[in-house]
């Protein structure tokens, strides 16, 4: 009958045109966003005289969420606020805050988080490249974990355009680089395809009349996982990496905004209320790397003065109230001291962690640990 074959022919087209519809928003999603492999080599720069770094010297590391270098004068949305972008001067000064803070400790080494290069917005500011204008590290590396030409979200005020790094530099040459991808939030598609992609930039510093190179892992894992077990299974990754290193003899460091409480520390300690479902996780998922790796703060320390070692404030506090940053060492690395920095006029939501060590002795294995 004609009225049958009207509504097959309606239901055909219409079921084109939904296909097409879909086609054409997930190609949209890809092209727009960065969907990285699983492993990929990372960019070098080194410029100038490049100094060298042997067993039994001292050497300094800072690392430091950056908060974007936004500053925290704005309460940010997805902190429960509303601002989204911030001001050309205030990133300037946010800017400047940060270089003056590293020019007065000139570490040897930096691992920061968050660093935005060209976001919308930071006002299109490479601010990695602002640093490198510093001139007080010979070698540059870094890695995006928020990429995309266009977030949507949050709808009305538009994220927009955002790349966002973790970098890492060293007065000693690196060798190579190369970024290693986290597991992702428990989300759907594309939700995250436009969200965080959390990595582990790892970085080979030379050390001199050793075969094997000082490795540096600079890492940022999941905020707002409400206990769903990505945590879990980025430390597991990551437990498995450094496993890996030492089974090869490998020195190394690791260090970076963890987003996770203290082996033992209660959320009913901090009175966070409704902030408490951040941290939801009953077994924090990082006491599976304390146990079986070294944190620089060693667990008596931290407990004799737990205050020294908080890194993180919250929007309007004036002080910090937790410590969700950390740095771990291999059994090859001697630590002197460890440290949390603080500033007259905080830049950041975190407080940079400046540790001095040493590398104990240099090792005879192949020079890549694969």
């Amino acid at each position: 009958m004609v009225w049958r074959r009207r509504i097959l022919r309606i239901g055909a087209v219409s079921g084109g045109l939904l296909i097409l519809v879909f086609a054409g928003g997930a190609l949209l999603v890809r092209c727009l966003n960065y969907f990285p492999k699983k492993l990929e080599k990372g960019p070098v720069w080194c410029t100038g005289t490049k100094a060298t770094l042997r067993p039994g010297q001292r050497f300094s590391v800072l690392s430091w969420n950056l908060q974007f270098g936004a500053g925290r004068s704005y309460h940010f949305f997805y902190d429960g606020g509303k601002a989204v972008h911030a001001s050309r001067d205030k990133v300037e000064q946010t800017l400047g805050d940060i270089s003056g803070l590293l020019t007065t400790h000139r570490p040897d080494v930096l691992l920061l988080q968050e660093v935005d290069r060209d976001s919308a917005r930071t006002a299109r500011i490479d601010e990695l490249a602002r640093l490198r204008r510093l001139g007080h590290w010979a070698c540059w590396t870094s890695a995006p974990y928020h990429r995309s030409r266009y977030v949507p979200a949050p709808f009305g005020n538009a994220l927009g355009r955002v790349d966002m790094h973790l970098a890492t530099a060293s007065r000693y040459r690196i060798s190579w680089s190369r970024r290693h991808a986290l597991p992702q939030l428990n989300e759907w598609f594309g939700r995250r395809a436009f969200n965080l992609k959390r990595a582990i930039l790892e970085t080979a510093v030379d050390l001199a009349g050793s075969p094997r190179p000082l490795v540096l892992l600079n890492t940022h894992l999941s905020a707002f996982s409400y206990g769903d077990g990505t945590l879990g299974r980025q430390v597991d990754v990551i437990r498995k990496r450094l496993d890996q290193l030492d089974a090869r003899g490998f020195p190394w460091i690791l260090a970076g905004d963890f987003n996770m409480l203290p082996p033992g520390e209660s959320v009913h300690r901090l009175g966070l209320g409704d902030e408490a479902k951040y941290y939801a996780e009953a077994d924090s998922p990082l006491s599976r790397l304390a146990g079986r790796h070294r944190l620089a703060v060693s667990p008596e320390a931290y407990r004799k003065d737990p205050s020294r070692y908080f890194t993180y404030i919250k929007y309007g506090a004036k002080k910090p109230d937790r410590r969700i940053d950390y740095i771990f060492v291999s059994k090859q690395i001697q630590v002197h001291e460890i440290r949390v920095l603080h500033q007259p006029r905080y830049s950041s939501d975190h407080l940079p962690l400046l540790l001095t060590a040493s590398v104990k002795e240099a090792v005879r294995s192949p020079k890549h640990p694969k």
